[in-house]
């Protein structure tokens, strides 16, 4: 049985709570899942503290390439700034899909040092048929209501490390 071809746009915290070891266990976590991507598949990353940036306008194919730069971009962050989680959920639910026919997957990584909980439970119950969300708690004091509420809104797991 084939698995069809899925899009990924990774959301990672680069606030400054993430300095040291939370970013460098984020890193490790997309290493991981970048490096678990399959030839069909394509992703994004989307970066954020006090304000959000892409990789890409557009999600990319899961290329060498392409998941080599994603990686040398995810390196280049040291954590620094707020945390402004709500205006990062709303762009990657508004990024640019690659394909209409493909099932679209959000995995956050984040300490969730944020006061929107409710609203951002909000915003993801709001966009359940745009994407599935996938949160992963980063840190020794991850804000567990956040990260499994979002996860539980999403309809999706989450994971501390």
């Amino acid at each position: 049985m084939s698995v069809p071809p899925r899009e990924y746009v990774f959301i990672v915290d680069v606030s400054g709570s993430m300095n040291g070891f939370p970013i460098e266990t984020s890193k490790a976590l997309f290493r991981n899942l970048l490096g678990r991507l399959r030839p069909g598949d394509s992703f994004n990353v989307l970066f954020f503290a006090g304000g959000a940036w892409v990789l890409s306008p557009t999600s990319l194919p899961a290329t060498e390439a392409n998941r080599d730069r994603a990686l040398a971009e995810i390196e280049r962050q040291h954590g620094g700034g707020g945390t402004e989680l709500l205006p990062a959920l709303r762009q990657a639910f508004d990024l640019p899909r690659a394909r209409t026919d493909v099932s679209r997957t959000i995995v956050i990584a984040s300490d969730g040092y944020v006061n929107v909980e409710r609203e951002a439970f909000a915003l993801v119950r709001s966009r359940l048929g745009d994407a599935n969300v996938f949160a992963f708690g980063i840190g020794t004091s991850v804000n567990r209501h956040l990260i499994e509420g979002l996860a539980g809104a999403g309809k999706g797991c989450r994971s501390s490390s």
